[in-house]
């Protein structure tokens, strides 16, 4: 019997959201006579826990420099450090150049493996240690950005294009991002899909998640929310800042230096107190909250692959998704969802008001988008091509 081969996947941040999400969903459906994976985290977090609850081997790193001095280096649509912010910039490709060349090959000499999954495009500095004792496969799931004059993106490339074995790219316009083609094959994030949908009586009730995050239209939906009509539920989902009163001394401080976040703060306390806005903060299945609701609204202002997107198609609703690029290939327009004109609260607001009294059409367009989630947003079809991806790998290297 041969020997399985060894997947170590690398994790870089305390957060949960798309990128753990994706890679824990990848270690549950490997085949595991085949495959024998670990996970290091670069933090101490929340994903830790996540991982001991499917009993997925992991090792936080304890090195104090990945602990309290590194930066990782993030240069995509969703954010990037800006060109006048200099010193943390240069804070970022010192610690970069120190973990390139001094400890990430220090760690990574405590781990044996066949094949490196780095889980995010951020960790470009971990492609050439990798590189030196086994594969390298570079996750891409989030559209890396040129930036004004390419410098960083050129940067990031050329470290890709010279160590990296394979690139995996979450969709189409983040493979056309990175643009090497020979190296780089798309395989869908996936999502678990029931079987068979509960049918409930449901209201007219929609669903956003996203939380207070900027990127993914907050502002654009409490704009819009005044031409919503008034029988429609509003419930929304995600983190959200506790909007409890502020005393006078802190909320003239709060107003002074962080001026953008107390006029959204603002906003969020108005919306708040509506009889039609439910603020339902974090969650723990969204397929409940996805049951109960007539459609979803993904309002994103940058490009980004939107997992909530596609976990409304696999329990058969349809969803309304703004026009930032890269949507298109998730969303066809009048078949599963609709697309409307990016950071526009009226398009957002007719569009609602429109689709939500059309009860054949989100029926209709329900099918249409649980048929595509099982298409190309499935665990079957996408670990498949993982695994291809490992064994062609693990085989070059035995060679």
């Amino acid at each position: 019997m041969s020997e399985k081969v060894k997947i170590l996947f690398i994790h870089h941040a305390s957060g949960w959201g798309g990128a753990p999400i994706n890679m824990i969903n990848i270690i549950n459906e490997l085949d595991k006579t085949k495959f024998d994976p670990h996970v290091l985290l670069l933090k101490d977090s929340i994903v830790k826990d996540r991982l001991e609850e499917k009993n997925i081997g992991y090792t936080v790193c304890n090195s104090f420099f990945y602990r309290k001095c590194y930066r990782y280096f993030s240069h995509s649509e969703a954010g990037k450090i800006p060109y006048y912010n200099f010193l943390v910039l240069i804070k970022v490709f010192i610690t970069w150049l120190l973990s390139k060349y001094i400890y990430a090959p220090k760690v990574l000499k405590n781990h044996d493996f066949d094949v490196v999954h780095l889980n995010s495009f951020v960790l470009s500095d971990w492609v050439y240690p990798a590189s030196k004792q086994g594969k390298v496969i570079y996750h891409i799931q989030e559209p890396i950005s040129k930036g004004m004059f390419g410098l960083r993106y050129n940067f990031i490339r050329t470290e890709v294009e010279k160590y990296a074995d394979k690139i995996i790219a979450i969709s189409i316009d983040n493979k056309g991002r990175i643009n090497l083609p020979e190296k780089t094959e798309v395989v869908y994030n996936f999502i678990d899909i029931p079987n068979t949908i509960e049918e409930k009586k449901i209201t007219k009730s929609i669903l956003y998640v996203g939380g207070v995050a900027k990127i993914k239209g907050i502002d654009i939906l409490i704009d819009a929310i005044p031409f919503i009509h008034k029988d429609i539920q509003l419930n929304l989902a995600g983190h959200f800042p506790n909007l409890s009163p502020l005393s006078n001394f802190k909320e003239t401080a709060y107003k002074f230096l962080y001026p953008s976040a107390y006029r959204l703060r603002y906003k969020l306390m108005t919306i708040a107190k509506l009889d039609n806005v439910n603020m339902i903060g974090s969650f723990s299945s969204i397929g409940t909250l996805l049951q109960e609701s007539t459609l979803l609204i993904s309002p994103f202002t940058v490009p980004h692959f939107s997992r909530p997107v596609i976990e409304a198609f696999a329990y058969g609703r349809p969803v309304i998704v703004s026009d930032v690029i890269g949507m298109d290939e998730v969303v066809d327009n009048e078949i599963n969802g609709l697309i409307i004109n990016k950071e526009n609260p009226k398009a957002l607001a007719i569009a609602i008001n429109t689709l939500v009294n059309k009860p054949e059409l989100l029926k209709k367009m329900g099918v249409s988008g649980r048929r595509k989630a099982i298409e190309l947003y499935s665990p079957k079809v996408n670990i498949l091509k993982i695994e291809n991806i490992y064994n062609e790998l693990n085989n070059e290297k035995l060679q």
